[in-house]
């Protein structure tokens, strides 16, 4: 089945291009992928809350300065910005909400060393799980297109459930 026609049936909020899973130690996290600039653009934009092993990638395909924006972000997040190698090479803890008082005049985070890729987490995870900067993560994702990213140390692959 697509991802998107899974979610719908699993009742998961999907808004991005594609599925998968970030791995960090022996943390799994179910990642939404945002991989086309609208994706990017709208990101967890009015999302209320983001589940405690849910995240969502953001895919680059190249290395960049990548800062983000928490205009209409109703939730705070922490956020690792990592290499092609999948070392966390800048992070952010617990990022505010942006309050619709500021406008389009909301700050930015992150962006201030070359990554690949980011990945936005629900507040609070880095000091759950001691997640720092020259950590190494691993995803396996899967687009709406039917292409596949692996990235980072190997992901086992999910295990059948009986």
């Amino acid at each position: 089945m697509r991802p998107l026609l899974l979610a719908l049936l699993a009742g998961l909020p999907l808004i991005a291009g594609g599925t998968g899973t970030v791995v960090s130690g022996k943390h799994r996290f179910m990642a939404e992928v945002a991989s086309t600039e609208p994706e990017k653009e709208k990101g967890l934009m009015y999302r209320q809350s983001l589940a405690s092993d849910r995240c969502m990638f953001f895919v680059y395909r190249q290395d960049g300065y990548h800062a983000i924006w928490m205009k209409n972000c109703l939730i705070a997040l922490d956020v690792a910005w990592v290499d092609a190698d999948g070392r966390i090479v800048e992070l952010a803890e617990r990022v505010p909400p942006c309050s619709p008082m500021l406008g389009d005049n909301c700050p930015t985070y992150g962006g201030t060393v070359e990554s690949r890729d980011f990945i936005e987490f629900p507040a609070g995870t880095f000091q759950r799980y001691g997640i720092r900067k020259g950590d190494r993560l691993g995803w396996n994702l899967l687009l709406d297109d039917g292409s596949r990213i692996k990235g980072g140390f190997p992901v086992p692959e999910d295990q059948p459930r009986k």
